[in-house]
């Protein structure tokens, strides 16, 4: 009898410890990853929610500006010299105003973008620190005009001169402050004629980057003011109540479900992130493709899969933009609907490899590319004689991401803004200057989850490891990520 309750005995142990290693192996961490995808969704009750709406740690936010060394040279024909100058490091906070709730398990929402200078990260570079660079608001103009009224170039360019203080060539002797946040007086007040038809032009379709003065006598043009004056948006994305795969899809930007400035229904298409949340990431089936929409440029981008790494001792799925996002229509036909006009009589109506025309979306000439044309044709460095130097590791734009969570552990996001400089010999300030696609500026926004032990975060010591367990390695990521930082 002692025998057969024994053997009852071992049996029960037996199927207990086969439970047992069933569930540490299967059911604990699904259990786990299940309970993590719920805290990471976006609705009012999850531990993520007010973390992604309003971000409890900055952004680092640089930007790095093209110092014209040769000016008078160039505007005798030279090729351009340029130093960069920079980092300026701005902290970027993010905060969002929820404005409701959609069908299909939408959420609406504006986002404010505040930047605030850092000294200390900046180093010996200060915001009164003076530059020269190219006037993008002038040549914006003169571009504008002789693709619209070539034969008015000339008049028109007589009252830019009225229009803009002390315009002897095409670069801007300016401090950076200016230039970033505070603004370049333009002004309003003149004898030409063509300076109403200027100004009224601007009064009925005031770009982004000009602001009215306050007396009504003309305006200010810089590069970021208007993030910090305005929200953007309404977005609408995805919530992942009902499917976590559908986590963070922009699905319609200000009422949009497409961006009708192409004119393409491809190149219209809403893909992806706001770059803020990313859905958790099947192991048996990684995406080879992440996509996030850009609204300064009208259009979604992707980075392409890299490969499984390690980060902050955290497995992560590393993605990197690929040429293929801003390839010439030869070398990638889906990016024929990008196409509009030609910026040079040597092609066929499309930008050369690695840039991007954005006038369709921002109703300016500008131009964009990856930094110092990292990814684009060889064609683009040869109009420098020196200050271009395209690398990898200085001008990539990439993210790594937790596959639990879907949050981004590193992030960095990189941009060029560049303008045609024209040779155009009825302007005087243009008669002899070179043709070709000058940069202005380029900037860097950096997401990092930050290591315990970071101001703001209620644990101290390393992330844990994966042999650490499955209990400790998904805590210890979820609470890095709502105790610390929410990654953008």
């Amino acid at each position: 009898m002692l025998a057969k309750h024994m053997k009852v005995f071992f049996l029960a142990s037996l199927a207990a410890l086969v439970l047992a290693v069933i569930l540490a192996a299967w059911g604990f961490p699904r259990i786990v990853s299940k309970q993590i995808q719920k805290n990471v969704q976006l609705e009012n009750s999850s531990v993520m929610f007010e973390k992604w709406r309003k971000l409890p740690m900055p952004l680092t936010f640089k930007i790095y500006v093209f110092n014209v060394t040769n000016a008078e040279d160039i505007n005798s024909g030279a090729k351009p010299m340029l130093t960069e100058i920079g980092p300026y490091v701005y902290k970027e906070y993010r905060e969002r105003t929820i404005l409701g709730y959609g069908e299909n398990d939408t959420i609406r929402y504006t986002l404010k973008k505040t930047f605030i200078f850092d000294a200390e990260e900046s180093g010996p570079l200060t915001e009164n620190d003076e530059v020269v660079v190219i006037n993008f608001s002038y040549m914006a103009a003169i571009l504008a005009v002789q693709e619209m009224m070539p034969s008015l170039t000339t008049v028109v360019n007589q009252a830019l001169e009225e229009f803009f203080t002390d315009l002897k060539d095409p670069f801007m002797r300016i401090k950076v402050r200016d230039l970033f946040f505070d603004g370049i007086h333009v002004n309003c007040v003149g004898n030409h004629s063509a300076l109403g038809l200027v100004c009224g032009q601007l009064k009925s379709d005031t770009p982004p980057t000009m602001r009215p003065t306050e007396d009504g006598t003309g305006y200010y043009f810089s590069m970021f003011s208007h993030m910090n004056r305005t929200e953007s948006g309404p977005y609408d994305m995805v919530r992942g109540t009902e499917d976590i795969r559908e986590l963070g899809h922009v699905v319609a930007y200000k009422g949009e479900r497409s961006m009708s400035q192409w004119g393409d229904p491809y190149c219209g298409q809403l893909n992806g992130s706001d770059s803020s949340i990313f859905p958790p990431i099947d192991g048996g089936n990684v995406p080879q493709r992440l996509y996030i929409f850009e609204p300064e440029i009208c259009r979604s981008m992707f980075a392409t899969l890299v490969g499984k790494t390690t980060v902050f001792n955290m497995s992560a799925f590393h993605y990197s933009i690929s040429s293929d996002v801003l390839a010439a229509r030869s070398a990638n036909p889906n990016n024929k609907c990008y196409c509009r006009k030609n910026w040079s009589a040597n092609h066929d109506g499309c930008l050369l490899m690695g840039v991007m025309n954005l006038a369709p979306c921002q109703g300016a000439p500008a131009i964009a590319s990856l930094p110092h044309f990292y990814l684009a044709s060889e064609e683009l460095l040869q109009y420098f004689a020196s200050g271009i130097n395209p690398d990898k590791e200085k001008h990539d734009t990439y993210l790594y991401l937790e596959p639990v969570t879907g949050v981004v552990l590193k992030g960095l996001r990189r941009f060029q803004f560049n303008i045609e400089l024209r040779n155009i010999p009825e302007v005087p300030q243009l008669a002899k200057v070179p043709t070709g696609l000058f940069p202005l500026l380029w900037i860097e926004e950096l997401s990092k989850l930050p290591m315990y032990g970071t101001p703001g975060c209620r644990s101290s010591g390393q992330l844990p490891t994966r042999t650490a367990g499955w209990r400790k390695l998904h805590a210890g990521v979820l609470t890095a990520i709502v105790d610390c930082s929410f990654g953008e």
